[in-house]
């Protein structure tokens, strides 16, 4: 392999071959712009990289193929290195940050915690997997994942005993997400590496199915998906975030239907409008900051104002699901109760009958209960949990100022959660009461 370099406009050159096996011919060598000392070669079998700019060479091989790589393309603005191969398609590589921050870092002390900085994060339609399964092209890549990949190092001896949190805040230090992390069990390890199967880093490889939790009640779904996300191990790892506040409350053993081509009826939190927001490793009390920009698809036109009247609305959704959800989960553990206290006989049918009717009538003008199925939804309707659910999802459809008819819809369904609040606190009220006259005796 020939390879050399100049820092006098062409008067001397100096090879820059170190670490490159004899037999690997070199097509193309490019520089990073915005670091110069980060170097990729194109060879006749894979990518190499430098990041002493040329003193040593490693593979960069990750999941490509052996194929001829005839040449390389730099994006800095959506931080992604391109391979051209010959006869292979193409092979795109995402987080260039993280290899222009390996430069100044080329190795992190094993016994110490460290948080790299993201890199930019964009708020598209574009990012994001797809299902896996529909029909399309065979030779088509997948596009990066949405939101902000966040790298960071796990000292070596970290047992699961350390208090580990990644926490995301907005430009005033507000807390927007905190991740508590904990050290990986067995499955979620074997679940993460099916989910990233063919694309560490790369776009070329079908993504592994994720595992079909359809079935479970919608509460123990997202709990999985939390603890999945948050788990870790020593040494390096990568936390995904999909820009948005938390989950709210979700009603207990409540089976959300599928979107099934409609919209998604879920209780996931807003996404953040652009700007520069902090990420905050904290492992044992010590504490590592970095910034992160989020910034608008530049292809589309919304304003900063439209952006945050969207996020308001949805804040304000986003509160009164919460709310609605701990009130019904706190008449259905009245209803439970009670029914426990009429199965042990210590309350009479003819007691609790008047209160668990207003409790499954309003219980149920809140949340189908009887829906106990991903597309339970076709036997059963939708209720008022659903309706806010619906209409979060459909201010997600697109990055812009929510419409006329949002905002009424909003207003309407307002006033029906402030309705349904006194009647489920009175029948819960009204429960306990009868459940405590039957302790009593």
């Amino acid at each position: 392999p020939y390879v050399f370099k100049t820092i006098d406009l062409g008067k001397h050159w100096t090879t820059i071959s170190e670490g490159l096996p004899a037999d690997e011919f070199v097509f193309d060598i490019r520089q990073d712009p915005n670091e110069s000392k980060l170097l990729f070669l194109g060879t006749r079998s894979t990518v190499y990289c430098s990041l002493d700019d040329g003193a040593h060479w490693q593979p960069l091989t990750l999941n490509l193929p052996v194929a001829q790589v005839r040449d390389i393309a730099i994006s800095t603005r959506q931080g992604q290195i391109v391979a051209a191969t010959h006869g292979r398609s193409f092979w795109v590589l995402d987080n260039l940050t993280f290899l222009e921050q390996l430069t100044k870092n080329p190795a992190v002390q094993s016994d110490a915690s460290f948080l790299f900085a993201p890199q930019q994060a964009w708020l598209t339609h574009d990012y994001g997997l797809r299902d896996p399964d529909e029909r399309r092209p065979p030779d088509a890549g997948y596009n990066p994942p949405f939101g902000a990949t966040v790298f960071f190092h796990i000292p070596q001896n970290y047992d699961g005993k350390t208090a580990a949190t990644l926490q995301f805040t907005d430009a005033q230090g507000k807390v927007i997400r905190s991740f508590p992390l904990h050290l990986a069990t067995e499955n979620e390890k074997k679940e993460k590496e099916q989910e990233t199967e063919g694309l560490t880093g790369t776009h070329l490889g079908k993504p592994a199915p994720e595992v079909d939790h359809s079935g479970e009640p919608t509460v123990q779904q997202i709990r999985e998906k939390e603890a999945k996300l948050a788990a870790i191990e020593p040494g390096m790892n990568a936390l995904q975030w999909d820009l948005r506040y938390p989950y709210v409350t979700e009603v207990t053993d409540y089976h959300a239907p599928i979107a099934a081509g409609g919209l998604e009826d879920s209780v996931q939190g807003p996404v953040v409008v652009p700007g520069t927001y902090s990420v905050v490793l904290d492992y044992g009390g010590q504490k590592t900051q970095q910034s992160l920009t989020v910034a608008l698809d530049p292809r589309l036109h919304a304003t900063q104002q439209d952006l945050e009247a969207r996020l308001a609305l949805d804040l304000k959704i986003h509160a009164d699901l919460d709310a609605l959800n701990k009130d019904i989960n706190q008449a259905l553990a009245a209803r439970d109760k009670l029914q426990q206290a009429v199965s042990t006989q210590t309350v009479t049918d003819a007691q609790a009958t008047g209160a668990l009717d207003a409790l499954n009538r309003d219980i149920d003008s809140a949340a189908s209960m009887a829906i106990k199925s991903s597309e339970g939804d076709l036997l059963h309707g939708t209720r008022l949990r659903d309706h806010l659910a619906y209409l979060a999802a459909e201010i997600d459809l697109s990055y812009d100022r929510p419409t006329a008819s949002q905002e009424a819809v909003f207003r309407e369904l307002d006033q029906q959660v402030n309705e349904s609040k006194p009647k489920l606190e009175a029948d819960i009220s009204q429960a306990e009461g009868v459940a405590g006259v039957g302790a009593a005796r």
